[in-house]
């Protein structure tokens, strides 16, 4: 009787050993599960800010002649006739389709950013090109060219901020934003040149080596990070 207990009980704790094993198998599923949805959540976030891209393309023409008191001028296309014979004419603004401009800003304080972590500046004002995403923080060139890019950083009471530009994997140069022995706050603001080729990212990050302290503050009244360029 006694054998026959005995090996039930093994085979008991055999089987809960079991239960335990698919007990956390089904949790790192769960897991996974989760981290997908994000995934899924990030991409369908990049693709409505994409869907509008179009639509304000096409709308780009008329609203700068409106915004900016430019005269479209009337241009003949040969290609393009009437039923009388005459050529058809179209509106147009010279050189718009090679405005690039956007400017961003930061809409909530970053509390003590990581070592290479990468600023979103989520709080878009222009966008003209649609070549800034809010969702990676990234620019990248729709045209080759010259740019002029600039960022400004706050930091907050008694914090120090080490920040870089950053050309694909290339660092361009960065600042520290300091008032660590201060109780204040305090700016700084970066600014670069720059010859880009079609779709070079540039973006904005902490130093990857060297740690900084403190919050990037973000504010109504004491102004936030921002994150700007056109081409010229």
């Amino acid at each position: 009787m006694e054998t026959f207990i005995k090996k039930y009980d093994r085979e008991i704790a055999l089987l809960e050993k079991k239960i335990h094993s698919q007990e956390n198998k089904i949790q790192s599923q769960e897991k996974k599960i989760l981290s997908q949805e994000e995934k899924i959540r990030i991409l369908e976030d990049k693709c409505s800010s994409l869907s509008g891209a179009e639509e304000e393309r096409e709308n780009f023409v008329s609203f700068e002649a409106l915004n900016h008191g430019i005269n479209p001028t009337l241009q003949k296309n040969p290609e393009q006739k009437t039923t009388n014979g005459q050529f058809a004419q179209k509106r147009i603004v010279p050189g718009a389709s090679d405005m690039v401009a956007f400017c961003a800003y930061m809409s909530t304080t970053e509390h003590s950013p990581s070592l290479h972590h990468t600023f979103v500046f989520d709080d878009v004002r222009t966008n003209i090109g649609s070549a800034y995403d809010r969702i990676s923080g990234m620019f990248s060139a729709p045209l080759d060219g010259v740019y002029v890019l600039t960022w400004t950083m706050i930091s907050d009471y008694h914090a120090y901020v080490y920040s870089q530009i950053v050309v694909n994997t290339e660092v361009f140069t960065g600042l520290i934003t300091n008032s660590d022995e201060v109780g204040d706050r305090h700016s700084s603001t970066g600014v670069i040149v720059v010859h880009l080729s079609h779709n070079d990212r540039v973006y904005i990050r902490t130093n990857p080596t060297t740690h900084g302290y403190g919050n990037v503050h973000s504010g109504n009244l004491d102004g936030k990070p921002s994150f700007s360029g056109w081409k010229l």
